[in-house]
């Protein structure tokens, strides 16, 4: 995989594997982004959702609106990506890989699937996409993420993408009524 921000550059879908491909977020996944993004199964354990339905399209639509002038001038990309199955083009998730604040060299991962994707591994395949992406292409010194400490799912991503456990939060974030943990997980280069 190289030159990854290239081919996403393209406008053209880059296979994850044989079952899956990756493409920069525009206008026209919003509708698939908002449906996953209501669904709260989904948003359990995602702090940011549920949300009112335009308070999602306003978020995402500057993400899209960026992307597509960045394909149009070849210019650095957000790398927030959809994901597709690759032979019917169903709506399979996002992911993404985003610069950790205004810490150079630092980056997060992170990842949402609708429920049809769950239990395939797909998290993991490109969560370890991205993890190369990050350290190959981008410069990446260490790249982080987090999840709820109830959300053994997302932690058993992090450990099998090789990411160490770094920190635990004692009730960070609300979770059914009451507070969750917080964990956090990295990798250096």
């Amino acid at each position: 995989m190289k030159n990854m921000k290239q081919q996403l550059l393209q406008g053209t879908p880059l296979p994850l594997d044989d079952s899956y491909q990756l493409s920069l977020i525009s206008k026209a996944d919003i509708d698939d982004l908002v449906a996953m993004l209501q669904d709260e199964e989904v948003t359990e354990f995602l702090w940011f959702a549920p949300a009112p339905e335009q308070f999602l399209r306003d978020y995402f639509n500057p993400m899209a609106e960026h992307n597509e002038k960045a394909i149009t001038e070849q210019s650095e990309p957000m790398t927030t990506l959809i994901i597709r199955d690759a032979q019917t083009g169903a709506f399979a998730g996002m992911a993404a890989i985003l610069p950790m604040g205004m810490i150079p060299g630092v980056y997060e991962v992170g990842y949402q699937l609708p429920r049809q994707s769950w239990g395939k591994g797909l998290a993991t395949r490109v969560s370890r996409l991205l993890l190369r992406y990050g350290f190959e292409e981008l410069g990446a010194h260490k790249i982080v993420a987090d999840c709820y400490a109830s959300n053994k799912g997302s932690e058993r991503v992090m450990q099998k993408i090789g990411m160490t456990k770094e920190g635990h939060q004692t009730n960070f974030y609300p979770y059914k009524g009451g507070l969750d943990d917080r964990v956090h997980y990295g990798i250096n280069a």
